[in-house]
């Protein structure tokens, strides 16, 4: 009896354990089970959803992340129809899991656009996962509805008209496929009625994320005769120049045709009777250039560089001057006002590509002027181009410039003030056999102001002097960040002549692109492309995207010149 009972309670505690047990919160198989009872559907769903949070947020997740993609998805796809009401549960488990597998999904989602609200909301979260997944297998049914609202945008419309729209383009940008230029191309050409202009910036990122040259021709017309009242970085104009930054050197051909400035070029005409004109054109073209930073535009940007606008400047006695008549003979002279800007944006773009040669077409530009902020491109252009030419023109601008003062940007400057500004640059100019006589042009200097300021420089010149042809040494002292930052700024220029095409280097250069010095930045962002040499660099490119990101909103006004600079080189340098 006693046996029989024990027996009994035995086989009653087993049943009662097995019985009670709780499903595991943590398998996938609970929560499917419930999806697929009628009765516990969304406490299923719900609870799909939680398990997803904790895996995404899991170290090592990748087996989970299989796991969803084998057993998860196919039960997705098996409700997607009879489940209506939680496609966008469904929709954002996807999207947060981020696997291309679920493409077959995305792309019903995107048959679902009804104009709704909820219709919308299906669509861009799709979209958001087609993008984190890089889903190639959606791109059909995202060119198809893409196409389909540039011709009729009627499901695009309300508060947030164009969204759909510009998402759909950054995600033709995202996946990359070549068929989806033209379709990008029509867009970028539609009336501007049709559109908001948020949609052709969008447009134009994609079409240079493709690469292709045939959007060349229609992205140079659309920054020139689209308006667009955005005036920070992110505006039209902005986002062609990078498309072109990302296209590369096939762009150049067709911005040295516009340099030159031929009205009867199909695109100038356009750009006129969109009431813009031929130096705009011209301006904006050897800006262009420059930002491309291809060699291969040096000789046009030399040959362009107006006649007269490098002529030595006539200096007058200021007691004799005649401001009013000056201001309006120089009001009467758009002319010239035209050539003195085209001369300056070539003389910058010189600089940005950084050739040598073309230091003895940018030397007498820096007599020409005695305006301050023009004097200083001179010389950034100068240090920024090097060599023995470059190094000449500096240490004798060194010995003898002036500013007016009237063009003075603050009131600690003097007249004198520019030959500072020069010491930087005849010292990035510089190499390890020509720090002797930049130094003879500092000791000419006997302005107390003058020399106090060129001290700054010295220890770029005894990284020059220690290091000389070393390109270990230099590459230590960049990457110190406790060193000055001209001693870093001077080895990423030498770095460039030493290590071309060397991808470690470059990646070093934009490490140290989070130097404190605002100038510094903009000279790590140029080196870092130049020393590719039109090769791409993507750790170049996650490196400064990082440190932007991680600066985001710390940053003011002073950084602009060097975030920009850095764009243009993240465009360049993109796989």
């Amino acid at each position: 009896m006693r046996k029989l009972l024990l027996s009994s309670l035995f086989a009653l505690s087993v049943f009662t354990t097995t019985g009670c047990k709780e499903p595991d919160p943590y398998a996938y198989e609970t929560h499917i089970e419930n999806i697929r009872n009628a009765s516990a559907k969304g406490i299923g769903f719900s609870g799909m959803k939680d398990l997803v949070k904790t895996v995404i947020t899991s170290p090592d997740n990748g087996p989970r992340l299989d796991e969803f993609v084998q057993k998860v998805i196919p039960v997705f796809e098996e409700q997607w129809d009879s489940s209506p009401e939680h496609q966008v549960n469904m929709l954002e488990m996807l999207r947060d899991i981020g696997r291309p597998e679920a493409a077959p999904l995305w792309s019903k989602a995107l048959g679902t656009l009804d104009g709704s609200e909820e219709g919308r909301k299906r669509v861009l979260i799709a979209l958001q996962g087609i993008q984190r997944a890089k889903a190639t297998g959606s791109t059909d049914a995202v060119l198809g509805l893409f196409e389909g609202l540039t011709k009729d945008p009627s499901k695009d419309k309300g508060k947030a008209e164009g969204e759909i729209r510009r998402e759909l383009a950054r995600t033709l940008g995202i996946l990359k496929d070549p068929k989806a230029v033209p379709a990008l191309i029509a867009a970028l050409q539609q009336p501007t009625e049709m559109r908001p202009p948020q949609i052709h910036r969008i447009v134009a990122e994609a079409l240079g994320n493709l690469r292709d040259p045939a959007a060349i021709e229609p992205l140079v017309i659309a920054n020139f005769s689209i308006p667009d009242d955005q005036t920070d970085s992110k505006n039209l104009s902005n986002r062609v120049k990078l498309a072109l930054n990302s296209i590369g050197e096939p762009a150049v051909p067709r911005l040295v045709e516009l340099l030159t400035g031929k009205e009867d070029d199909i695109v100038i005409k356009k750009v006129v009777e969109a009431g813009s004109t031929v130096p705009v054109v011209r301006f904006t073209a050897a800006l262009m250039l420059g930002s491309l930073g291809s060699p291969q535009a040096v000789d046009a940007l030399i040959k362009n560089i107006p006649a007269d606008s490098c002529k030595p400047v006539v200096k007058e006695d200021p007691k004799k001057k005649d401001k009013k008549k000056k201001a309006e003979e120089e009001e009467e002279d758009p002319d010239k006002a035209d050539n003195e800007n085209l001369r300056n944006a070539i003389v910058t773009s010189l600089g940005q590509i950084g050739d040598p040669k073309a230091a003895a077409a940018i030397c007498p530009c820096t007599q020409a002027t005695v305006h301050f902020e023009e004097q200083f491109m001179m010389v950034e252009a100068l240090g920024y181009v090097g060599g023995d030419e470059a190094v000449k023109c500096l240490t004798n601008f060194l010995k003898t410039a002036e500013s007016d003062p009237e063009t003075l940007p603050t009131t600690d400057k003097t007249p004198l003030s520019i030959r500072i500004e020069a010491g930087r640059f005849a010292v990035l100019a510089a190499g390890p056999d020509q720090v002797a006589a930049v130094r003879e042009a500092f000791a000419a200097n006997t302005d107390p102001k003058v020399a106090e300021g060129l001290k700054q420089w010295e220890p770029a010149l005894a990284t020059l002097e220690t290091c000389k042809n070393d390109k270990d040494c230099y590459l230590k002292t960049l990457k110190d960040t406790n060193a000055n930052w001209v001693a870093r700024e001077n080895a990423a220029m030498e770095l460039t002549r030493l290590a071309p095409g060397d991808a470690a280097v470059a990646e070093a250069i934009a490490q140290a692109y989070k130097v404190r010095e605002v100038d510094a930045r903009v000279t790590m962002a140029l080196m870092a492309a130049r020393i590719m040499q039109g090769k791409r660099c993507q750790k170049c490119v996650d490196t400064f995207e990082d440190i932007m990101k991680g600066e985001k909103g710390t940053t003011d006004i002073s950084y602009q010149k060097a975030v920009l600079t850095a764009r243009d080189t993240i465009a360049k340098l993109s796989e």
